[in-house]
């Protein structure tokens, strides 16, 4: 991928753009410290395993994304810092890099010993010999930077991981009030473009030695946000090509009333369908209104083979679409995801608001953020079924929108919501 490129999208993908210059700059710095103790946790878990880290797919797996997402901060940041002026951070680390092994001073003499005098002339040979900044790929940066490894496989892999814990703390550093700065003298204090040049170097180590290329890591981390943040169309309905009769229905009304003080049933077109539901829970939470979660899975991703089931728009004109989509095995999926979600939603409620009743805290309010994580899990739990090609910011949708009804009909005890999969939306209203 061209480095360019990935500036641009640096650019347009900034969700911290207007948010007062300091702010910023801590939170790009607090997230590109986060992301690099990811790095080293990828790291660290499978050190001890047969065959060592080195060997390990699965983190292979997880540094190709977090490795990414370091980048993401780091060219951010560097942005940020370095705004009017330029800002390619790979293009600076090579001519430092050219510097310090073409210098005649100790240093110099030591790194040229240590290459051989034969790689550092390939060193800089290769780094006189770049394609333009204009053409110039993260590939590109990674085999010549990669050219002045003074170690290598394992031994080279621990000092990416200490001195990546080391290049970040440094990094916190600038976060620091003046009294800390003038008192707090253990880390060294170093000019911010240094370091994310020292970080970028020893992320494209940590690929090279797991042989992932630093162009698909950059793919890969356009991919990942493009899939996070709202933009383009959402994902087209799962059952647009299948019949009529068999597609969820694109606008529904469907009224979910309590029979009783602790029993819920839903309706629709006047008619009940499912099952009568209570909270059954030792403290009740309301989760007897949970239904709602299976609408707004309906309206933001186009899917909830539970709600196909009770309103019976099975698509069993396809044996096998009818089996893997709409069947036993992706129902308990959906019912796992949604119970998945209010886990996570109680727990942190239950911290927020420690002396609050269970059934009156407000779950995933609009000023709460829900967690990044969360959303990887739930996705990760549809693979195999239609959702896991919905976008991040769709599940996003369907938990907010769930919890925002979910909140009105704890208060109302009853109402109505209209699901409209065309506009890709829920509403309450009141039952009159």
């Amino acid at each position: 991928m061209q480095i360019v490129q990935y500036t641009a999208f640096i650019n347009r993908s900034d969700q911290f753009a207007d948010l007062p210059n300091d702010v910023r700059k801590k939170i790009n710095i607090q997230g590109l410290m986060s992301e690099i103790g990811s790095v080293v946790s990828a790291i660290k878990k499978e050190t001890l395993r047969e065959g060592g880290a080195l060997n390990s797919a699965v983190a292979r797996a997880e540094l190709e994304e977090e490795l990414g997402d370091v980048m993401w901060y780091a060219f951010s940041l560097a942005r940020q810092e370095f705004s009017g002026t330029d800002t390619d951070l790979l293009k600076n680390d090579i001519e430092k890099l050219v510097r310090e092994v073409g210098n005649n001073n100790e240093r110099g003499s030591r790194i040229r010993e240590v290459l051989s005098p034969e790689r550092a002339a390939e060193f800089l040979d290769a780094a006189a010999n770049l394609p333009p900044l204009e053409t110039r790929t993260f590939g590109d940066y990674q085999k010549v930077a990669f050219n002045t490894a003074r170690t290598d496989d394992d031994t080279l892999l621990t000092v990416c991981s200490a001195v990546l814990s080391q290049l970040g703390a440094q990094l916190m550093r600038h976060t620091l009030p003046d009294v800390e700065l003038e008192l707090n003298t253990q880390l060294q204090d170093r000019d911010i473009s240094a370091i994310l040049g020292a970080i970028a170097w020893h992320v494209a180590a940590v690929a090279s030695l797991y042989s992932i290329s630093l162009d698909a890591v950059a793919q890969k981390n356009v991919e990942k946000n493009r899939f996070r943040r709202p933009s383009g169309p959402p994902t087209p309905l799962h059952d647009e090509a299948d019949p009529e009769e068999e597609q969820l229905p694109r606008y529904m009304e469907i009224d979910i009333v309590s029979v009783s003080d602790t029993v819920s049933e839903m309706r629709w077109q006047g008619d009940p369908f499912g099952d009568q539901l209570k909270d059954n829970a030792y403290e009740p939470d309301g989760y007897r209104f949970h239904d709602v979660m299976h609408l707004a899975n309906a309206a933001h991703l186009g899917w909830s083979p539970v709600l196909r089931k009770l309103i019976r728009t099975k698509r069993e004109s396809d044996k096998t679409v009818d089996e893997v989509e709409d069947g036993g095995r992706a129902a308990v999926v959906e019912e796992a995801i949604v119970k998945v979600i209010h886990c996570e939603a109680a727990r942190v409620a239950g911290l927020r608001q420690p002396d609050v009743l269970a059934e009156n805290r407000t779950l995933f309010p609009e000023d709460e953020t829900i967690p990044f994580s969360l959303l990887k899990l739930v996705h990760q739990l549809s693979i195999g079924h239609e959702p896991f090609t919905n976008k991040y910011w769709e599940w996003e949708n369907a938990i907010r929108d769930g919890y925002k009804l979910f909140q009105l009909f704890r208060e109302h005890k009853e109402g109505r919501v209209v699901v409209d999969l065309k506009a890709r939306s829920v509403e309450f209203k009141p039952i009159v």
